[in-house]
């Protein structure tokens, strides 16, 4: 299959170039009319968007290089005649590893392991980082065959609900390693935390000003390694207010099953319509599976369940009541607190549940007391 790119990345060309099933060629802008590549890759800094639907062919699929500057562009464009003229936007921001991965899913079908689970919150306390670790957990201990990991990308250490002096260790420990691409799946285990045997957490960042030095590439890599190595990848990427680090923007990038979590207070609501409109949407990262309500108040002024729903236009796959005794756990860094009560447990357990059945590993609960049953004649 042939393809033909007009751009001047020369890093981009040689990753392409690496693909045995894609023979590609460098093209210069004035070869565009008489394009006679299967592929055209095209980037926005040599060719505008409105000049390549005047100029391409309606029968070469082609990959459009985009970048902040195509917002507007590409707003008012009917995306019909897009679609006529086979033109597939590659969002702003991504890595060469993700531009090659697009065009490689969209020609040869293929399927990335998608066992990578990003939890975002609205705003910061809304209890991101309490669920996420709550699901790692329960997946760990329901799936005793499986490896589990999860990572704090949110430029803070992550451990609120472990004591913190258990381990010393944390992201910038493997940075070096990371950067120089040769990071390991040993390397990254001995600097984790072990929850369980088959429970692993890697401590984040712990200093404030290097959550700056980690370049995209890196969180990709990162990714990358542990998608590859462990059986479920569960992230908190923070909060809307992280949205300015590469890192959390990153992590929501190498995910497609992106979990958005909130509160009832009206400022969440109003500090993710502020990330949505100038981060997420232009990164084309504002698609959420769906919404966890957490800390919720029946009785109380705040609104309700449905207004929040149709607010962020969202589906919520489960309430998480509020809790008297929230204040004491986290005092006590007792995560396994919240699991008393009926309700919370559920809906973590719901929560479980999707993700099971989107690696493929629901669980029959019939099949399971059945089994046990049957164990305790």
């Amino acid at each position: 299959m042939k393809l033909n790119i007009i751009s001047n990345d020369f890093e981009l060309i040689n990753k392409l170039k690496e693909i045995s099933a894609l023979n590609v060629k460098s093209i210069d802008e004035e070869e565009l009319s008489d394009n006679d590549g299967d592929i055209l890759v095209v980037s926005n800094k040599i060719i505008s968007l409105n000049k390549l639907l005047s100029l391409k062919a309606n029968d070469t699929i082609c990959f459009y290089l985009s970048s902040q500057d195509d917002t507007l562009t590409i707003e008012k464009i009917d995306s019909s005649i897009l679609e006529l003229k086979k033109i597939y936007i590659v969002p702003p921001k991504r890595t060469i590893i993700q531009i090659q991965e697009i065009i490689l899913n969209k020609i040869f079908k293929t399927n990335n392991k998608n066992n990578v689970f990003t939890f975002f919150g609205t705003d910061s306390k809304v209890g991101t980082t309490s669920i996420a670790q709550s699901v790692a957990h329960n997946l760990s201990k329901r799936h005793k065959n499986k490896s589990v990991l999860m990572l704090f990308l949110d430029g803070q250490t992550g451990f609120d609900w472990i004591d913190s002096t258990t381990n010393k260790s944390c992201l910038s420990d493997i940075k070096v390693a990371l950067k120089n691409n040769f990071l390991t799946v040993s390397s990254l285990k001995e600097n984790c935390y072990q929850y369980a045997p088959n429970f692993f957490m890697l401590k984040g960042e712990i200093s404030l000003e290097e959550n700056v030095y980690y370049h995209q590439n890196d969180i990709n890599s990162l990714i990358n390694l542990c998608k590859d190595n462990f059986d479920f990848v569960i992230i908190d990427a923070g909060n809307t207010m992280n949205l300015s680090l590469r890192m959390t923007y990153s992590a929501l990038i190498n995910s497609d099953n992106r979990i958005l979590i909130t509160d009832q207070m009206p400022k969440s609501y109003e500090m993710f319509i502020k990330g949505k409109n100038q981060v997420l949407e232009y990164l084309k990262i504002s698609d959420f599976k769906f919404l966890i309500l957490n800390k919720y108040i029946q009785n109380s002024v705040l609104p309700k369940k449905d207004e929040l729903a149709d607010k962020y236009q969202l589906p919520i796959i489960g309430v998480l009541p509020y809790l008297d005794f929230y204040y004491q756990a986290a005092i006590e860094k007792n995560i396994s607190m919240f699991e008393t009560e009926k309700n919370y447990k559920n809906v973590i357990l719901t929560i479980v549940r999707y993700i099971e059945k989107k690696c493929g590993l629901e669980i029959s609960e019939l099949n399971k007391k059945r089994f046990l049953s049957f164990i305790g004649r």
